[in-house]
């Protein structure tokens, strides 16, 4: 293995003509964002990059990320050569230099001869594929006419030798044994490897492909959604790094394929069973137990004496994964693409994105694949001097605290414990004394958990309409073990940890509870259990296990927070455990000092000081390096304003006390209405919270200003529920495009457009799309600050202020960033590509001070017009878009 140190550096920069960017002439912040991420990574740097939405961030990325990759793989080949070299000759020293030269060249010539096997392997499957697609035939992955040995599956693909005797049928809900948990592996039992290695031992050596994968370098590049991610592999095929892209002309809009060679650059989406699983009666049996019970079918099916799943090639048909993994690696596909290859050649594609991995340049991955630990080792990701890339990089704190924080109810505890009870019936002669013992000591820690919350209870109880008061009470891991133990240290929580893992203990007792729900749910024609509240019930020992994980692993940077739910009686109180993590920079630690360079890139990174406090407070400043792009749009095509007076005359200033005054909203409705009238197309109104919109539209609504504005145009309002949002954005799409359509016919028409009512933070804040007609306008209603009467965001505030170099004003610093990272998110919703065109109005006076204008985007914050009256404001609106009139860009 060559050490890195050992490859020269690579200076000067690229220039532009040395980057293959996929149009003829990339922009000047592309070209600034493409040499930044490359000199980052080039000097194992952390570089933190802003390019706003609509710029060829992704492309940008993609192409200087990959063309590093191809140069050091360049270095790499000759560094090995240079390496070999010098080891021969260290080892035998006294050999003549021909003799070195020539044991050097032998083993070039292997290391060559591998890498054109692979090259020969991924032609013939992309030969393949072009076959399958010319015959809309099926067979991608097997050999021969594409036929497939299916394995003998009993009802709802359970095992048919199970039998009928009850022992033998519930032998698969033991515990396992330690040994059992070590060597169980993605395909074969114990009991199964062993019987293969003595049959191998005596059977004639076939020819099959056996390799010892190492990883090769690449790019691990993760975003919030795997829609994202799809968009992502997109852009990919735009360039000459996809592996078997076919050129086409360039020209100043198209793409330009020619800019350089094929690369050859593989990439490999990976994703859950869940997006993965091809065994539809698998996905029946855990679509009342949810993803967790999908992973324990699939692992059980693994297993000796277990119908083994049809679509995943026994460890003696190897060669057939190896054919699936090499068909994940011939062309650049997404998850969607991976799956439909899967079903026509009967290969499971979880496994085969898997074994794709180390071969792969370029892994995409959601967040919560890259940033959990667990998650890492499940797939067998080896992150050590690889390229980390974290797009979308602004919630990137946020969602690192959220995914490793966990919370039980006293409900998830009270259904746990019933499960263990009736396991240890059924099972209790059958268990090893080890596994009874442990699951004793389980027991008794869910029973102190309970006694904690009963406690709980008992002290904040009041006679006060028979409510529970809905106080609560912050302790750390140690202060609430101690209370689950009653004051004593009989259970030592990292060994009880170390035996769920290892006995698999929660996968057991869910199979165990949702067999037993199954026999009783086939004794009756009907039940009264919703499918929602059974997975609930089936699922509440993984929660207790997760939750008793993070305990085991809170440190000190930990607090759990006990309270009372809302909207819960005196006689039936539901309590609250929550597990709350405040150090996100312990958690990904290990991403950044295994990884050579990390890269988080965004849209709104401003302001970027929460970073460098929050996620590398250890990190040195000059291992830092950072980019804040301005826009590619003509600064005639944003105008942005601060509105801090309306027309009467009165300040706007929306504070947590007065958002429901009264006539602070009638001064609000008179800004929307006096605008939306001068205003083309559609415009977003982005509220700063559920609360203060309900009150708004209540309010407005008995004024009769509802019924005004929507006379001018037609409004929509953010949906409830995430399902109904693609409905109302494309009825909100609609509107606005039928008008454009009568104007262009000639037809007269009240109403000029829509109006759409968002929240800051909402379900149309982030990762939505208001280009162009849909949002010409942004209006953002005040400062949406967190609630900072949460005892949740008053620990982490507290914590952020003991933090190492942490100034007197660190908590406060901390809350005006979350606040404006909201902010950001939202109004860049409006300028979406090159030639897009919007003004934004901010409705509170606090933007006009000089603390919180500087934390809006630089592309935003350069040219901020701050107006004190609202005539202004008026006359400014007006004349951006009688400009863009003139200009024949707006009608």
């Amino acid at each position: 293995m060559v050490d890195d140190a050992s490859l020269s550096s690579l200076s000067p920069l690229p220039t532009p003509e040395s980057f293959p960017f996929p149009y003829p002439k990339p922009y000047d912040i592309q070209l600034q964002l493409m040499q930044t991420v490359f000199r980052a990574i080039e000097d194992g740097k952390i570089a933190i990059v802003e390019s706003p939405t609509g710029t060829g961030k992704s492309l940008s990325l993609l192409t200087s990320t990959l063309t590093w990759l191809s140069s050091h793989q360049a270095r790499l080949d000759t560094a090995i050569e240079t390496s070999i070299r010098e080891q021969m000759a260290a080892d035998d020293p006294d050999d003549p230099p021909w003799v070195i030269e020539h044991a050097v060249k032998a083993r070039m010539n292997e290391l060559k001869a591998g890498q054109e096997a692979r090259a020969e392997r991924l032609a013939k499957a992309r030969a393949k594929e072009r076959k399958i697609r010319q015959r809309g035939g099926s067979g991608a992955f097997r050999g021969g006419g594409g036929g497939v040995k299916r394995l003998k599956m009993g009802e709802n693909g359970a095992s048919v030798d199970v039998g009928t005797d009850n022992e033998k049928q519930d032998d698969q809900f033991l515990p396992e044994d330690k040994e059992e948990a070590e060597q169980e592996g993605p395909y074969l039992s114990k009991e199964v490897r062993d019987l293969m290695s003595k049959y191998e031992a005596t059977r004639p050596k076939q020819h099959v492909e056996e390799e010892v994968e190492e990883d090769v370098p690449k790019i691990y590049y993760t975003s919030r959604t795997h829609t994202q991610l799809r968009q992502l592999t997109s852009e990919l095929l735009k360039t000459s790094f996809a592996i078997g892209n076919d050129p086409t002309p360039s020209s100043s809009t198209e793409p330009n394929t020619e800019a350089g060679p094929s690369h050859g650059v593989s990439l490999v989406p990976l994703g859950s069973r869940k997006q993965l699983c091809i065994n539809n009666k698998v996905r029946a049996m855990a679509k009342s137990g949810g993803d967790e019970r999908l992973n324990e079918i699939c692992l059980d099916m693994q297993k000796s004496g277990k119908a083994r799943c049809e679509f995943l090639p026994a460890k003696a048909d190897e060669s057939i994964m190896l054919d699936a993994r090499d068909a994940v690696l011939a062309s650049v596909k997404d998850i969607e693409d991976i799956v439909a290859d899967g079903r026509m050649s009967c290969v499971c594609p979880y496994y085969a994105t898997r074994r794709a991995v180390k071969q792969s340049q370029i892994v995409t991955l959601p967040y919560n694949l890259l940033l959990q630990k667990n998650a890492r080792e499940a797939l067998d990701i080896n992150l050590k001097n690889q390229v980390i890339v974290i797009d979308e990089a602004h919630n990137l704190i946020d969602t690192l605290l959220t995914i490793h924080s966990t919370a039980i109810t006293s409900t998830n505890l009270a259904n746990a414990i019933s499960q263990l009870q009736q396991y240890l019936r059924r099972f209790r002669s059958r268990l090893k004394p080890v596994h009874a013992l442990w699951i004793r000591q389980v027991l008794t820690v869910l029973q102190g958990l309970v006694r904690v919350c009963e406690v709980f209870v008992q002290d904040r109880k009041t006679a006060l309409n028979g409510q529970v008061k809905t106080k609560s009470e912050m302790l750390n891991a140690n202060e609430l073990m101690e209370r689950v133990g009653g004051g004593s240290d009989q259970v030592n929580p990292m060994e009880l940890v170390a035996y769920l893992k290892e006995s698999k203990l929660a996968r057991k007792i869910s199979g165990f509870s949702e067999h037993v729900a199954e026999q009783a749910a086939a004794k009756e024609v009907k039940t009264s259990r919703s499918a929602t509240g059974r997975h609930a019930s089936i699922a509440a020992f993984h929660i207790v296990e997760a939750f008793l994980l993070s305990l085991v692993d809170a440190k000190d940077d930990g607090r759990v927070l006990i309270s009372v739910e809302d909207s819960t009686t005196i006689s039936t109180p539901v309590v609250a455990i929550k597990y709350l993590l405040l150090n996100p920079a312990e958690r990904f630690k290990e991403v950044v000092e295994q990884a050579r360079s990390v890269v988080l890139a965004g849209g709104t990174m401003e302001p970027i000081s929460d970073f460098l406090q929050q996620l590398f407070p250890a990190v040195s400043k000059d291992r830092f390096a950072t980019l804040s792009c301005s826009h590619v749009i003509p600064k005639e095509n944003l105008l942005t304003q601060v509105v801090c007076a309306g027309p009467r005359k009165v300040e706007f200033e929306f504070k947590h006390s007065n958002r429901g005054d009264d006539s602070l909203l009638t001064e609000l409705g008179a800004v929307i209405q006096s605008t939306i009238g001068l205003i083309p197309d559609g415009v977003v109104v982005f509220s700063p919270s559920y609360a203060f919109l309900g009150k708004a539209k209540t309010f407005w609504q008995g004024t009769g200003l509802m019924q005004r504005l929507g006379d001018r145009k037609q409004l929509f309002f953010e949906p409830q529920t995430s399902g109904d949002v693609e409905t109302v954005l494309r009825d909100y799409a609609l509107a606005i495009s039928s008008v454009n359509v009568a104007s262009a016919t000639g037809e007269k028409s009240r109403r000029k457009g829509a109006l759409l009512f968002a929240v800051v933070g909402g379900k149309l804040s982030e990762g939505i799309n208001f280009s162009d007609g849909l949002g010409r306008c942004v209006i953002m209603v005040g400062l949406p600050f967190a609630n900072v009467g949460s005892v949740e965001l008053q620990e982490r505030m507290r914590y952020v202020e003991k933090l190492p170099g942490a100034g007197p004003d660190a908590s406060r610093e901390m809350y005006e960033n979350m606040c404006m990272r909201a902010v950001n998110q939202s109004i860049g919703r409006a300028i979406r590509h090159a030639n897009d065109y919007a003004c934004i109005l901010l409705v509170d006076k606090r933007y006009a001070t000089p603390r919180i204008k500087n934390k809006l985007p630089r592309w935003i914050g350069e040219d901020v017009k701050v107006q004190t009256d609202f005539g202004g404001v008026a006359r400014g609106v007006a004349a951006f878009f009688k400009e863009k009139r003139a200009r024949g860009l707006a009608c």
